[in-house]
């Protein structure tokens, strides 16, 4: 668990300058043309997150969890425990917060237990809390149910769609 703490919390650190919520004042031609090298986040529709998890699950991926983030804000990561999959939101920007209690709500109207915690991470845009808050739905269950609810969460609380381009993170 400590691992995936300290994995959410560097790819937390490197999305508050690039990625999901491209906050970063350079672009990846910029960054590059200086002799860094950007690699391009792949990009899916929601229809092939399952056979992402596939990879998560099955070993072949660095980390043991991945996310789908379409929009900057809508950003939920799909966490392994045991075998069996659950999700994670972290409000990183004042923008997130108000989605922490929609997922309590969709959590409670579906009956999914939830785990408030923090990855220690420090939030972009806000101060009135040290750490941002992470709401966590233990779900705990198989890759098409999870694929299920990952896509009801981004269609009723994000607005998101079949069509919605979501970045893979990490």
């Amino acid at each position: 668990m400590n691992t995936k703490i300290l994995a959410l919390g560097l790819l937390s650190l490197a999305l508050g300058s690039s990625g999901c919520r491209n906050t970063g004042k350079h672009t990846s031609s910029q960054l590059q043309s200086i002799g860094l090298v950007v690699p391009k986040a792949a990009r899916i529709t929601i229809d092939r997150l399952p056979e992402i998890l596939k990879n998560v699950q099955a070993g072949r991926t660095q980390l043991d969890f991945t996310g789908i983030c379409g929009n900057g804000t809508d950003c939920i990561y799909f966490m392994q425990e045991n075998g069996k999959f659950y999700i994670d939101f972290e409000a990183m920007s004042k923008e997130q917060l108000p989605y922490l209690d929609s997922l309590k709500q969709f959590a409670k109207e579906h009956g999914y237990p939830i785990v408030g915690t923090t990855y220690n991470n420090t939030p972009v845009d806000y101060d009135h809390l040290q750490y941002a808050p992470v709401l966590s739905l233990k779900v705990n269950t198989d890759i098409d149910s999870i694929v299920k609810v990952g896509k009801q969460i981004e269609c009723t609380i994000f607005r998101n769609n079949d069509r919605t381009v979501y970045e893979i993170v990490p």
